[in-house]
C-alpha cells in the first residue's frame, strides 16, 4: 500500500515551512537554508507568544539539541550551520550561559535581490 497520495487542488497540507526565496540565491549550504527556515518557523511562534527584544525584534530560542535532531546531524555539524548563518548576517546568536539556550535574533536583507525580483514579476505574470 501506498503512504503517499497525488497533490491536487483539494489536497490539504498540514503543516509547512516557509523558505524565503532570498534564501534560494545566497551562497548557503542547504543545510543552512532549511536551518533558517526553522528558525523563522520558531518565529513565528515567538511573534504569538510575545517574545520581542526592547528594540522590537523578535526573540528566538532554538537550541543547539533542537536543531540537530531537527537536521539529523551531528553536533559538529550543527555548530557548523549556525556559524554559516552567523557568517553570513542571517542570525545573531547571543549565548546565555551553559545548560540555557542561545537567544537568537534574524535578519532578511533590507531589499529584495534583482534576480529575485524578476522571479517574483515573471511568475505573477504567468498567474495572471
Amino acid at each position: 500500500m501506498d503512504k503517499y497520495i497525488l497533490l491536487t487542488k483539494d489536497t490539504k497540507i498540514n503543516s509547512y515551512l516557509r523558505m524565503p526565496r532570498f534564501l534560494i540565491s545566497m551562497k548557503l549550504s542547504n543545510e543552512a537554508k532549511v536551518l533558517y527556515a526553522l528558525l523563522l518557523d520558531r518565529a513565528s511562534i515567538s511573534i504569538k507568544n510575545g517574545f520581542f527584544e526592547p528594540s522590537g525584534a523578535v526573540r528566538v530560542y532554538f537550541t543547539l539539541e533542537e536543531a540537530k535532531d531537527k537536521l539529523h546531524k551531528s553536533r559538529q555539524v550543527t555548530t557548523r550551520i549556525f556559524r554559516e548563518l552567523e557568517m553570513s548576517g542571517l542570525i545573531i546568536r547571543k549565548r546565555q550561559g551553559q545548560g540555557r539556550p542561545s537567544l537568537i535574533t534574524l535578519k532578511v536583507p533590507k531589499e529584495e535581490p534583482k534576480a529575485v525580483r524578476k522571479e517574483n514579476k515573471r511568475e505573477t505574470r504567468q498567474a495572471s
